[in-house]
């Protein structure tokens, strides 16, 4: 049907709520690479997910859909999102087609506070952005969970930033990042 262009088409025939319920039905569309992992490698409790993939994959819709799960299924949640710049955490994560605003209902969309960088849903979750051109402003508050995006254009990415060294609560720390321009240099780190 869609190769003909005719879901396109039926889905803009539709009323919006039924737009909206099915654009917000995740499970049904996620591709397997798109869902984190039950566990790590080990066998444990994954702590860290690695979405490498190149334009149009879903890195950007699987981050925030992993990150509204997060922030629904745990009331009271603080979610660091970090991206290369302000600008990016801004108009792709949070603001974007598949950012965390466009991923949910209207219902259980969170109130962005854009002058406080700040994300907030109905249950108490708390999200906060930052850019990686600043790795000194993840010193400090402390958080639950991260989405790190495009972290291969990070010009401050290094082992000893403030992210690896994040205190409690973070057991374990869930977090999510996407590469781009990945060419496999930096693997065994």
């Amino acid at each position: 049907m869609s190769e003909s262009g005719l879901t396109a088409k039926f889905l803009a025939s539709q009323k919006t709520p039924w737009n909206e319920t099915l654009s917000c039905d995740w499970p049904s569309f996620s591709h397997s690479h798109q869902t984190p992992p039950d566990f790590g490698n080990n066998g444990a409790p994954w702590t860290t997910w690695l979405l490498i993939g190149g334009r149009g994959a879903g890195k950007t819709r699987a981050g925030a859909e992993w990150a509204r799960a997060f922030a629904l299924r745990n009331p009271n949640a603080r979610i660091a999102l970090v991206g290369e710049t302000e600008h990016e955490a801004r108009e792709v994560m949070v603001e974007g087609v598949s950012g965390l605003l466009a991923v949910h209902a209207h219902h259980e969309r969170p109130l962005w506070t854009p002058s406080r960088r700040r994300l907030q849903w109905p249950n108490g979750a708390v999200a906060e952005t930052f850019s990686a051109e600043d790795p000194e402003s993840l010193r400090g508050p402390q958080f639950h969970a991260a989405w790190c995006d495009e972290l291969a254009k990070w010009r401050q990415a290094d082992e000893s930033a403030a992210i690896n060294g994040w205190r409690s609560p973070r057991e374990p720390l869930d977090a999510f990042a996407t590469f781009s321009g990945f060419d496999g240099t930096a693997a065994g780190r």
